[in-house]
């Protein structure tokens, strides 16, 4: 991942050569005044449940969405030496239960992550779970990837009478969306459920100097 702040132009910052990764909560503290540059990555958002099925039509359920990357930011901040700078990293938000028709279930939002009250990124939106069916002759679809690096798959396609898949948990430390539950596979003798989103990643906090 290529990060680039557009407000940082390449005289304005020093040269670097150490840094710093938090993944969870925890204190800066530079030995040094001076300038670092500090990144921030908010958690991922949650992936929907797909929809269930009804046995009253026989359709099928469709997908739910993927989870939405936290946002990220950058600033090149000077920090006093001995001070402790509190760093808050967001957690990735939890994915949509398996839902019966009807049900709606959301993915909950990734948390924000804050280098002190210096710099922050907002976590990311939870996907939107589906209630929507569709006819048996356009068939089952997989669930919405989840955005951002290492963001979740969505759940495969159910390919017989049954519950949809869940959508996979987004990997890494940057924030990516969880996956997106598939829909039910339905027919006109049982109700079924749709399947579960994936989890959102956690944020991160990155220091240079």
């Amino acid at each position: 991942m290529e990060l680039v702040n557009p407000g940082l132009t390449s005289s304005a910052i020093p040269v670097l050569n150490r840094e710093k990764i938090f993944s969870i909560d925890g204190t800066f503290t530079p030995e040094k005044s001076g300038s670092y540059l500090v990144y921030c990555f908010g958690g991922g958002g949650g992936g929907g449940g797909g929809a269930g099925s009804s046995s009253a039509n026989g359709y099928h359920g469709l997908p739910g969405q993927g989870g939405v990357a936290g946002q990220w930011s950058a600033a090149l901040v000077s920090l006093i030496s001995g001070t402790a700078y509190n760093i808050t990293i967001g957690s990735g938000g939890a994915g949509a239960l398996s839902a019966a028709y009807a049900i709606e279930t959301d993915g909950s939002p990734g948390g924000n992550t804050s280098f002190d009250i210096l710099v922050s990124a907002s976590g990311g939106a939870g996907g939107y779970g589906s209630i929507a069916l569709v006819s048996v002759l356009v068939g089952t679809q997989p669930g919405c990837n989840g955005t951002g690096n290492g963001g979740g798959q969505g759940g495969a396609p159910a390919l017989a009478a049954g519950n949809g898949n869940p959508g996979q948990d987004a990997t890494g430390s940057f924030g990516a969306g969880g996956g997106g539950g598939s829909g039910a596979f339905g027919n006109t003798t049982t109700n079924y459920s749709g399947g579960a989103g994936g989890a959102g990643a956690p944020g991160s906090c990155i220091i240079i100097w």
